[in-house]
């Protein structure tokens, strides 16, 4: 799949953008601690720590403790914001060197080719929060990117982040997209979550839309919304692993 990512940060970043300004103190339904301002200074901040890692390629993780990020501001957010983002489509478009060495979270990519691809996923989702959180329609997701969010989750997320989240006794869950070519087999293995792609049967399956898999993985839509089958307890255990 090729997608250009930096085009999709920059509409799904206007999106979200103009949705939050609506209402800037509105709740977001899947961060309670959060309203559309502090949406806005954390994807924001998400932009900026993407630019400071490309421009001087850096493989420290910027944060304000060592300097290399600044305090998000408390007034003026929305302009901040816009800023922000047209600087990191600036600088997403100007990589060159895909695998020029750079900090991410992720040990296997510590290259700045990781960095279009995740910043198009982190806003696409966060447009989604802004959407909720004002009660406008969500726009869809077109289902061979939900399927590319999918397995980010599975093959960075999880693999950086889940191992310790593993219920480790066993059990398995198939997830399907109904819309687009795209199943992964989860396994909780002691210490690990192991995931496959392809067919095959599960504890649980869970079918659906791509992007409403998507979504619910996020935590930003109810497995309600999907068909479930097998053992409903493996499908939520696995929306556990996916809390990052």
């Amino acid at each position: 799949m090729s997608f250009d990512w930096v085009e999709i940060v920059r509409r799904e970043g206007a999106v979200l953008g103009d949705a939050a300004a609506t209402d800037p103190a509105a709740p977001v339904p899947a961060a309670p601690s959060w309203d559309t301002t502090a949406l806005l200074r954390h994807v924001g901040l998400a932009y900026v720590r993407t630019s400071v890692v490309l421009r001087t390629g850096t493989l420290e993780r910027p944060s304000r403790r060592n300097g290399m990020l600044p305090e998000p501001p408390q007034d003026g957010v929305l302009d901040w914001y816009r800023t922000t983002l047209a600087e990191v489509v600036v600088d997403l478009g100007a990589i060159e060197d895909p695998d020029r060495p750079v900090y991410s979270f992720f040990p296997a990519e510590q290259r700045a080719g990781f960095w279009p691809r995740r910043m198009a996923q982190e806003t696409t989702v966060h447009r989604v929060d802004a959407e909720q959180a004002v009660g406008m329609p969500v726009e869809p997701i077109e289902p061979l990117f939900a399927i590319d969010g999918i397995d980010e989750v599975f093959s960075v997320f999880v693999a950086a982040l889940g191992a310790g989240r593993s219920p480790g006794d066993g059990r398995t869950v198939h997830l399907h997209a109904t819309d687009a070519e795209g199943e992964w087999l989860v396994r909780f293995e002691p210490g690990d979550v192991v995931v496959d792609t392809g067919h095959a049967k599960g504890d649980a399956a869970v079918r659906g839309p791509a992007a409403e898999l998507l979504l619910w993985l996020w935590g930003r839509q109810p497995l309600e919304g999907l068909e479930v089958f097998g053992t409903r307890d493996a499908a939520e255990a696995l929306r556990e692993v996916t809390t990052f």
